[in-house]
């Protein structure tokens, strides 16, 4: 019966289906294949067992849960919504079929060749090759649909704090569009298009990133060969792989990539290299019988994509393009969608939350302009869309944007490619790290570390590393040694893959070899010590009867190789020399060299040999026996016939030989990685080794890098076999666990029942990946996926390493995947969110120094930027609610908000990482990136100071104008009132004294002399407010009388003339204003005005003269509205420092020079925006006195940085006893 056992054979890479779903496609397809097999084993044999395997497989299929699809070994990701789990259960089953049916691995060659109308020696025609190329069409795999590039412009256009800006602009479009020529309408369209530019600037530089991205992953991809060799008409063709078809013959040799799926015909050592597939480094031998039922499974198939290693043979095509079993498993698989990154939760967190603020607030004083201002709808509508705008930060997604592009270049520089910018924020989250051992921990490359022979154990330093004037344990001349180099080099096949003109000046350890990883690390430590050419012509093998060398293979069944040299001595013509399994090996020897002479093995010698062998065992290293016997000559003469087929068929007994000694090998750790662990570990960074090794290997390497620092549950057991298991798991610290473990932990819940409550599932694997060091061994790329979801449902941050396909799933499920750029297959590449190029484990530890780095910096970027926008909000509150003349005007909220603030606020992005970022714990997923605490200190402190400064600096200025405070409160909602006058100047220039008693709105039919209304009205100023003069019979003169007119006047608009509020009285003869002065300044008597108004009037009613007296004027709010703009400039200042650090004093902080260049092109911006003419009144700015009206915001600025200093203070020095508890202050403030 065919048993559920992880898959040897398969498809590496291949052109377009680079899905991460494949592997598991293929699995679940073999995993049918298995199962209809099971059912008609079970059938035949109405075995019980055999039928509740497959009772139990079926039900595993058919109890499909979540997003996942799993059988035993396989998980199938169908979350994509354009295929449910039914369309893939039902088109596996539908394929399963095929393949069950399927017969061209079991029947004869010569059947198959009549079949597919070609010859096994000839192959097909040209002209049959043409017409079977019109019938099954080219030799490629359907191109999956790519997403167009302007699909993705346009996502990263609609992100969703950029749907917020949308709606922002949207709102004052809309405004500028109900009433065009409504006051302020022209800043609202501005405000507009600005928002618009934001928004396609921040998408395409994130665009931009994702392209480059793109680019560089198909610099990646393997394609397929663009030529083979064929055999068409007898003869060796090279054609265009896409040309080939059903019934050819192609020539396979090593280093070339099976173009379609084939039936083997002729092998001679052909071997495949599936690791990208199976996490096996081995290559696996094909063979040209069938060695398997299942198709999937058999050795006489090889499959499309699949990397000849070694050897070479023939094979028939038997499927090609789509119909090749890559081409099937691309159909079952679809592109999952890709979960949200934790930063882009945040960034949604933090859009619903200022929307709901904004939106909230421009709702309330809408219904309180309505109701308590009694303003029309439009008005009401207008001030309502600019407190919701004034909440956006419209800065803030160009701040984010740039600090991720940047932060991205900086990684790039340490070679870590970010295929996704969010993805480095989840990298500095992550709290768990699963990483397989192969190629990530360990270097991939094994080396010979330590060597035994004459009974001894030698440290094995290899001569190119160490160099002349190290000291060696093993010496070269020692004629034990020297046996023992001749036997490793001569039975390697390994090769250095180098022409013999170059052999010059040469770095042996980094020169290509052709070869196994154990050859190759026998060779690279040998040549040093003499050429491995040189070793081999001294010993040269013997030949066979068919002229072929003397050579016999390894292979599992025998765990040895052999060869047989010519060495002739007096007693012996020839040598047999052995490789292999020690304990294998010993079995065959009577004898041990020591110091070149013959030692019979006894019990103690037999002791130290297994003492050794276990030693070097645990301490994960691959051991290699070695071992010779001279045939005597006197039954082995010369011209011997010797049968290497198979051990039955050797002419010699496997006894009597001469052990010479062990070399140990091992892929050792990468230089960086300990200290990359140590980091980690110091960071509360979990790192879990996930690997397809032995449990020894694992546990020794993981303790030679530190994931594991103390005892295992198995040291414990070993130590102390009277404890329990559960005492041992209880106590230790670390755990090795084997993959098959977790299986019987599964059948345990199985056996269960089927309705387990969810927090009973996986209980045993949560409770293996809660103890504080884990080691998995031997593990199956689904088993390595269940892994990471019991990590994530312990509520980590998971973060998952690889290299090969198999490794795809688990990284596609991780929250943020990672791929080696070397070793790493296109399938993992492409699940991958970021790709190590250099595969050094030690670039994740600075992707997460610098992913904490940018959440640390995000948020002082939010703080920065929330402190000036609520004092572009309260500007409006205090016109609705106190009904102030706007402090703030539109055109100075966007100049803070993408003038001054926006480079200060990226500068923040170039902010070096705090002095604990690498010892703190990682942050939990509901520490938000905006919490309820930065809000606070944004708004209601930080901007607290900042809206106090611009206000104090706003009603300073009206005072010093001639406003005092006490008027303005209120101002916007004054009615009309009349006011008595002294004196009225007449038409003729005569004065005229009116009656005390006459009054501004008494005058039913001209019995009153003049109307009048407060100077300081904003809504209406009337004139002419003069009657004619009296005559001397007391009558009016009616003929010389002049209508009345209205004025409208508002303060808001900048393009207004100017008016001087005491200008309302008319002479009749002139029609001018004349200023009402002699009773202005009887009720202002002691008010000097000392300003003068600077300003271009051509802009604001021509005629206006130059450097004019600007007290009691119009002109008051400009300067008054720039006074605020100036004061929260001040108070930002302080506020970027401020912020620098969270805990430490600012003082102590690293030089952040982008941060001086943006504060100093703050500075700069503000500058010429009031000071320079021309640009001051386009932006409705006026030049103030910086000494005596800039000056207000000073002190608030001093005051926010002293209290930003003394609460750090209070937070570092008031720590509590207990370092894992936190004082008051940082409870409650540290943002």
């Amino acid at each position: 019966m065919a048993q559920y056992r992880p898959l040897n054979d398969g498809q590496q890479n291949f052109t377009q289906a680079t899905n991460p779903q494949i592997v598991a496609g293929f699995q679940i397809l073999r995993q049918s294949v298995d199962l209809g097999i099971q059912q008609s084993e079970s059938a035949r044999k109405s075995s019980m067992k055999a039928q509740a395997l497959v009772s139990r497989q079926s039900q595993m299929i058919n109890q499909m849960k979540e997003q996942k699809i799993m059988v035993k070994d396989v998980v199938v990701p169908v979350d994509a919504p354009t295929q449910t789990k039914q369309d893939v259960l039902k088109k596996a089953q539908n394929k399963g079929e095929e393949y069950r049916n399927m017969d061209e691995h079991k029947i004869d060659v010569l059947v198959l060749a009549n079949r597919l109308g070609t010859s096994k020696d000839e192959g097909l025609s040209d002209e049959q090759a043409v017409q079977k190329n019109l019938q099954f069409g080219d030799n490629k795999l359907t191109e999956k649909k790519k997403t167009p590039w302007w699909m993705k412009l346009l996502k990263e256009m609609f992100q969703p704090f950029s749907i917020l800006l949308w709606i922002a602009s949207i709102a004052c479009f809309v405004l500028y569009g109900v009433n065009p020529d409504a006051l302020g309408a022209k800043s609202n369209l501005w405000l507009a298009i600005i928002l618009i530019l934001i928004i396609l600037l921040t998408g395409s530089i994130t665009y931009n990133q994702s392209a480059k991205a793109d680019a560089l992953m198909e610099g990646f991809k393997n394609f397929l060969p663009q030529n083979c060799i064929v055999i068409r008409g007898g003869q060796r063709k090279q054609v265009p792989a896409e040309k080939i078809v059903p019934g050819d013959i192609v020539e396979v040799k090593m280093g070339d990539k099976i173009p379609a799926d084939i039936r083997v015909i002729q092998s001679r050592e052909m071997k495949v290299d599936n690791s990208a597939l199976t996490g096996e480094c081995d290559p696996l031998l094909r063979v040209t019988e069938c060695t398997a039922e299942n198709p999937l499974e058999t050795k006489n198939l090889a499959f499309f994509g699949t990397l000849c290693k070694e050897g070479s043979g023939l094979g028939m095509v038997i499927q090609i393009g789509d119909k090749t079993v890559m081409g099937q498993i691309a159909d079952l698989a679809t592109g999952g969608e890709t979960p949200d990154t934790p930063l882009n939760i945040e960034l949604k967190r933090f859009v619903i939350l200022i929307s709901c603020i904004a939106v909230g607030l421009g709702i309330l004083f809408l219904i309180l302009s309505l109701v308590v201002e009694k303003a029309s709808v439009d008005t009401a509508v207008g001030q309502a869309i600019g407190i919701i705008v004034a909440n956006v930060p419209e800065g803030l997604l160009g701040c984010i944007t740039v600090s991720l592009a940047i932060t991205a270049k900086r990684l790039a520089d340490k070679q870590v490619l970010v295929k996704n910018l969010e993805a480095v924020e989840t990298l500095g989250s992550t709290s768990c790290i699963c990483s397989d051992k192969t190629g990530t921990l360990t270097q991939n490359k094994m080396t010979v570390e330590n060597v035994w022979y004459d009974g001894l154990k030698r440290r094995a330093l290899n001569k190119l590393v160490a160099g002349k004037n190290a000291e060696y344990e093993y010496e070269t001349s020692d004629p034990t040694f020297r046996d023992l180099h001749d036997c490793a080099i001569i039975t390697s096949e390994a090769k250095f893959n180098i022409q013999v003109k170059e052999k010059t000046n040469i770095n042996w350890l980094d020169t290509p070899t052709i070869g196994d990883a154990s050859e190759t690390a026998l060779i690279k430590f040998f040549q040093p010590i003499e050429d491995i050419e040189l070793t081999r012509q001294r010993r040269l093998f013997a030949e066979l009867p068919d002229k072929s060398l003397a050579k016999m293979p390894f292979n599992s069944t025998n765990k040895f190789s052999l060869c047989i040299v010519n060495w002739e001595t007096h007693d012996s013509y020839y040598c047999v020399y052995i490789k292999g399994a020690p304990e294998k090996l010993w079995t065959f020897c009577s004898y041990l060299l020591v110091e070149g002479r013959n030692q019979p093995i006894d019990e103690q010698i037999t002791q130290k040999f297994k003492q050794v062998n276990l030693t070097f065992g645990k301490g994960g290293e691959r051991v290699l026996g070695f071992a010779k016997l001279h045939l005597p000559r006197a039954e082995y003469h010369k011209g011997f016939q010797f049968n290497l087929n198979s051990v039955d068929t050797l002419k010699f007994r496997l006894e009597g030989f001469t052990f010479l000694g062990l070399l140990s090998l091992m892929d050792p750790p990468k230089v960086t990685v300990p200290n990359a662990i140590k980091k980690c570990q110091s960071a509360g960074i979990k790192v879990i080794m996930v690997t397809g090794d032995q449990p020894p290997t694992a546990g020794a390497i993981a303790k030679q890098i530190g994931i594991i620092t103390g005892k295992t549950v198995d040291d414990l057991l070993d130590e102390n076999p009277s404890m329990s298991y559960e005492d041992a798991f209880r106590i230790a610290p670390a755990i090795v666990i084997h993959g098959d473990l977790i299986v019987q932990a599964l059948e345990e819940e199985a056996a269960q029942g089927e309705n387990l409550p969810e927090e009973m599932k996986d209980r045993k694997l949560r409770s293996w990946c809660s103890k504080p060091q884990v080691v998995f061994a031997r593990t199956s790329p689904a088993q390595k996926l269940m892994i990471v979801r019991a990590c994530q449902y312990l509520g980590h941050v998971v973060g998952v390493t690889g290299d090969g396909v198999n490794d795809s799933p688990a990284i596609k499920q991780g929250d943020i995947g990672i791929s080696m750029g070397i070793s790493g297959s296109d399938v993992t590449k492409d699940a991958a969110d970021m790709i190590l190029l250099n595969d050094d484990f030690a670039s994740i530890v600075d992707g997460v120094e610098e992913g904490r780095k940018i959440f640390d910096n995000l948020k002082k970027t939010i703080v920065y930027l929330l402190t000036s926008n609520i004092t572009e909000v309260f500007p409006y509150i205090g016109e609705i609610a106190i009904g102030l003349p706007l402090p703030l005007s539109n055109s100075f909220i966007l100049t803070i908000c993408i003038g001054t603030d926006i480079l200060p606020a990226i500068s923040f992005a170039y902010e070096e990482a705090e002095i604990d970022i690498m010892t703190r714990k990682p942050r939990k997923k509901d520490d938000h990136l905006v919490s309820l605490r930065l809000i606070t200190h944004a708004y209601l402190l930080q901007g607290v100071i900042a809206t106090s400064a611009g206000f104090f600096s706003y009603f300073s200025t009206m005072n010093e104008y001639g406003f005092p405070p006490s008027l303005l409160l209120n101002f916007m909602n004054k009615p009309y009132q009349s006011i008595p006058w002294n004196k009225v100047i007449l038409a003729n220039g005569q004065p005229y004294a009116p009656a005390p008693t006459s009054w501004v709105w008494d005058m039913p039919n001209l019995n009153n002399p003049f109307l009048t209304t407060q100077p300081y009205s904003p809504n209406w100023q009337m004139a002419p407010l003069l009657t004619p003069p009296q005559n001397t019979d007391g009558t009016y003169d009616l003929e010389n009388t002049y209508g009345f007119q209205t004025i409208p006047l508002n303060w808001i608009n900048p393009e207004l003339i100017y008016y001087d509020l005491r200008y309302i009285f008319v002479t009749y003869e002139s029609q001018r204003w004349t200023p009402a002065f002699d009773q202005w300044n009887n009720q202002y008597s002691d008010y000097l005005c000392r300003y003068f108004d600077r300003s271009d009037s051509l802009l604001e009613g021509s005629g206006y003269p130059i450097n004019t007296n600007a007290c009691f004027k119009t002109a008051a709010l400009k300067y008054a509205q720039t006074s605020y703009f100036v004061a929260v400039v001040l108070v930002q200042w302080s506020n970027v420092f401020s912020c620098k650090q969270r805990k430490m004093s600012m003082i102590y902080s690293p030089i952040n020079r982008v941060m001086f260049y943006g504060v100093l092109t703050e500075t700069i911006i503000f500058l010429c925006i009031v000071y320079i003419p021309g640009v001051n009144t386009w932006f409705g700015a006026r030049p103030v006195d910086i000494l005596n009206l800039g000056m207000p915001g000073l002190p608030y600025s001093m005051c926010l940085f002293c209290w930003e200093e003394t609460r750090k203070y209070f937070i570092r020095n008031f720590q509590k006893p207990n370092k894992y508890e936190v004082n008051f202050f940082e409870a409650n403030s540290l943002w």
